[in-house]
C-alpha cells in the first residue's frame, strides 16, 4: 500500500484577521501583534491602578479609541457588560477599576481572502495529492467543508473526511486534517499546562497538538499529531524560543504513549523554527522519529519551505516504519507569493509531502 502524507500552512481558507495580511514577520505586523497581546494581558489584571492603567490608556489612545467613532483597522474592543473606558473631549479615561468591573475582550477585525488565492490554495492541495493532509492556519471545520465543496471538488480533489478542533488562538488559525481514510478519533491538548514563574498554570500550546487517529485499510492505524508552534513574529526571541521549547518537550512526552519503532505516527505542521534551533531539539532528537527531508530520497535538495528561500519551518516527522518506507519526498512551492502577486498567493508557506510504501 502506498500512502502520501502532507502538511500545508493554508494561511486560512476564506477569512483572515487583517493584521495577518501584513507581510509575514514584518516590523509593522510584529508591532501590532505585540501591542494586541500586551493589551489582552493588561486587561486581565485585577487592578488597573498605577502603571497598568496608564499603559492600557496609552495603548487605546495609540490605536485611535480616544477619537470620535474611534478605533483602528486591526481590532475592536468589545464591551458586553460594564464599561472599560469613556471618552470626553478627545480624552480617554478608564471607568473600570479592574477586570471584575466589566466584561469584554479584544476582537480582531477580519477580511475575506482573495478569490484567486482560494483557488490557488486548492490547486496546491490538489497537486500535493495527499491521502492525509495536515492543515495549519485553518479557521474552522465549516470553512473546511465549504472549501472542500466549492474549491476542491471542482478540481476533483475533494476529501470524504475532515476534522478540526478549535485551539487556543483567538485569531482562528487552528490545525486540522483532510483525509481519504476515516478519522476514528481525536484527542486535543488545548488544556495542557505548565507552571510559570508566577506559580500559576499557563497553557503549553499556542494552538493545539491535536492527535488524529486515522483508520487505514487492513485494520492499521495512522496517528497524526498536528502542530503549529510559537511563531517568530512577535515577542522577544528568548521568550518565543522558551515557549516553543516547552511545546516540543510536551510533544515528546505525548509521543511516549506510542511505540515509534512499530506504530505509524506522523508529527506534522508549522514548527516556526529551523532544524538547527535549540527549541526544536527535544522533538527532532526523539528516538524513532525522523524528518522526511532526511530521507535519501530527498538528499541534496534545498529544504526551505517559507517564502524568501531561506528557512525550513514546515515538517513531516515520521516514525521508524514510515521513514523506512519513504519512496519520495517533495516540496510544492508553486503557490508562494511573488512580486506583484502577494494577494493571490496560495500561502507564504510551501506544501510538503512524503510518499510512503507500507
Amino acid at each position: 500500500m502506498k500512502m502520501r502524507l502532507a502538511s500545508f500552512n493554508l494561511n486560512n481558507l476564506f477569512e483572515r484577521p487583517r493584521v495577518l495580511q501584513l507581510p509575514g514577520f514584518s516590523a509593522s505586523a510584529a508591532k501590532v501583534l505585540k501591542d494586541i497581546e500586551r493589551l489582552t494581558v493588561l486587561l486581565e489584571s485585577e487592578s488597573y491602578a498605577g502603571a497598568t492603567g496608564a499603559e492600557i490608556v496609552a495603548l487605546l489612545q495609540g490605536y485611535g479609541f480616544a477619537k470620535t467613532n474611534g478605533g483602528n483597522e486591526w481590532f475592536d474592543l468589545q464591551q458586553a457588560r460594564g464599561k472599560l473606558f469613556s471618552v470626553s473631549k478627545g480624552r480617554l479615561a478608564l471607568k473600570a477599576a479592574g477586570r471584575a468591573d466589566w466584561l469584554g475582550w479584544v476582537d480582531l477585525k477580519r477580511e475575506n481572502v482573495n478569490d484567486r488565492a482560494i483557488q490557488n490554495t486548492a490547486r496546491i492541495v490538489a497537486t500535493a495529492n495527499a491521502d492525509v493532509l495536515c492543515t495549519v492556519e485553518t479557521e474552522s471545520r465549516p470553512a473546511m467543508d465549504r472549501f472542500n465543496a466549492q474549491a476542491l471538488r471542482p478540481a476533483k480533489a475533494a476529501y470524504p473526511h475532515f476534522l478540526l478542533v478549535d485551539g487556543n488562538d483567538e485569531r482562528g488559525i487552528d490545525v486540522g486534517v483532510f483525509s481519504r481514510h476515516p478519522i476514528r478519533s481525536v484527542r486535543s491538548h488545548v488544556d495542557d499546562t505548565f507552571t510559570g514563574a508566577d506559580r500559576k498554570p499557563h497553557r503549553v500550546f499556542s494552538r493545539d497538538c491535536a492527535e488524529y487517529e486515522i483508520e487505514l485499510p487492513g485494520g492499521r492505524t495512522l496517528w497524526l499529531l498536528a502542530n503549529h508552534f510559537k511563531s517568530q513574529g512577535y515577542g522577544t526571541p528568548a521568550s518565543n524560543d522558551a515557549k516553543r521549547l516547552r511545546q516540543t518537550q510536551r510533544v515528546r512526552e505525548i509521543l511516549r504513549r506510542f511505540d515509534l519503532q512499530k506504530d505509524l505516527v506522523v508529527v506534522a505542521g508549522d514548527f516556526n523554527a529551523a532544524p538547527q534551533c535549540a527549541s526544536l531539539q527535544p522533538l527532532l532528537t526523539t528516538p524513532g522519529l525522523r524528518d522526511a527531508f532526511d530521507s535519501p530520497k530527498f538528499a541534496g535538495q534545498p529544504r526551505w519551505t517559507y517564502h524568501g528561500g531561506k528557512q525550513q519551518l514546515d515538517y513531516l516527522l515520521l516514525s521508524a516504519p514510515l521513514f523506512a518506507g519513504v519512496a519520495a519526498v517533495g516540496i510544492e512551492r508553486a503557490g508562494l507569493p511573488s512580486k506583484g502577486s502577494e494577494a493571490s498567493a496560495a500561502s507564504d508557506h510551501a506544501a510538503i509531502w512524503a510518499e510512503v510504501d507500507l
